[in-house]
């Protein structure tokens, strides 16, 4: 399928996902309203309004855009500020979004349940990593805008790069499920390519356990907390460019765990279940990934890879959610684990895990050259 045909659903699941957000975003103020509080409970309220804070284009009403410490009368240029980071960070995710969905859903073009499915599931994950972008990418002038750019710089963008992570979930999934189905209305009946090469369901296993090695050892090592501590206090300094610790854990921490300790290894095993959840469903989408893809290309299988990645981080979290809800009062809001301590790690090692399961699926594809023939057959 061309670029031209699979541009038009990327571009409108691109929008419709801005556009949810924008709504979520458009509605932070009413959560402060007696009537909202009333329902939510002010706990409650208060979680859902550090949800939508980071995707509302309204300036906050704080003292630093009317009266800033230390540039009293420059309250306008630091609301400006912030109304250029939000453009950014809008701007950042239609484009963002698209140019991972376009070869996402060319490679997956080809008709069949099993293709929409996986196809919806790669838009999914890949949505919530353009929204992790276009924050990370419109962190610098949010940073600016709080008028604390030139102390703990570094620290500061880490804070600024790991919010508004908790909407693109849902919102995610209603962008792909309308990004494919446009995608179904509009192609033309798509035969297979003549002559394509499918791997093997044994080159498809290799390049699945090769990809979850990768993202394996991420978890088991990079995102123990004492190793993950070691790394972030390891880098230390003097400026504003100092402390790039909490940076570096954000980066590569997938998700966020310790040794056993005290009388109850049970519950640390109940835990553990959902890193095993998260490694499950990576293998599984690298698994399929080879056979569903028309072509098995770099960008494409990485892209796979990191949504496969980003939906089992989401999952986990999920599923440490519901463990701290047992026995609670407080509401289901306030035991949600955020996605956002895994998304960013997820990018990097799903960039790696599918990069070498293409390289495991290009040199097992590659054709065989027949063996020279000896001297003895060509003398006979």
């Amino acid at each position: 399928m061309s670029y031209r045909r699979v541009l038009a659903p990327a571009v409108f699941g691109a929008l419709l996902l801005a556009g949810l957000l924008w709504w979520a975003g458009s509605s932070a103020h009413a959560l402060s309203l007696p009537g909202a509080i009333r329902f939510f409970g002010p706990d409650q309220a208060n979680r859902l309004a550090a949800w939508t804070i980071p995707w509302s284009a309204d300036a906050p009403s704080s003292a630093q855009l009317t009266d800033p410490t230390g540039a009293p009368g420059h309250g306008a240029d630091y609301a400006a500020l912030r109304e250029t980071a939000m453009r950014v960070r809008y701007a950042a995710l239609v484009l963002l979004f698209t140019c991972g969905a376009v070869p996402l859903l060319r490679r997956l073009s080809e008709r069949g349940a099993g293709r929409a499915a996986v196809a919806v599931a790669a838009l999914w994950g890949w949505g919530i990593v353009a929204a992790m972008l276009a924050v990370t990418v419109s962190a610098p002038w949010m940073v600016a805008s709080g008028g604390s750019a030139a102390f703990r710089l570094l620290p500061n963008l880490a804070s600024a790069m790991s919010q508004g992570r908790e909407l693109p979930v849902g919102a995610g999934l209603v962008a792909a499920v309308a990004a494919v189905g446009l995608m179904t209305l509009l192609r033309p009946g798509v035969t297979p390519r003549p002559g394509r090469s499918v791997p093997t369901a044994a080159t498809a296993r290799l390049a699945a356990t090769l990809g979850t090695a990768v993202v394996a050892i991420a978890l088991a090592v990079l995102s123990n907390d004492r190793v993950a501590g070691r790394i972030q206090t390891g880098f230390t300094g003097s400026g504003r460019l100092s402390e790039p610790g909490d940076l570096l854990r954000l980066w590569i921490q997938l998700g966020p765990w310790t040794l056993p300790t005290g009388s109850a290894p049970g519950r640390w095993l109940l835990y553990r279940l959902g890193d095993v959840a998260l490694l499950a469903l990576v293998w599984w989408g690298l698994r399929l990934l080879p056979v569903l893809l028309d072509r098995v290309t770099y960008p494409a299988y990485s892209l796979g890879a990191v949504a496969t990645t980003t939906l089992g981080v989401v999952a986990s979290g999920l599923w440490h959610s519901l463990l701290s809800y047992q026995g609670s009062t407080g509401g289901p809001l306030l035991y949600y684990v955020s996605v956002g301590q895994g998304v960013s790690a997820a990018l990097i090692f799903g960039i790696l895990a599918g990069c070498a399961s293409t390289m495991a699926v290009r040199i097992r594809s590659r054709p065989q050259q027949p063996a020279p023939p000896t001297p003895q057959t060509q003398a006979t």
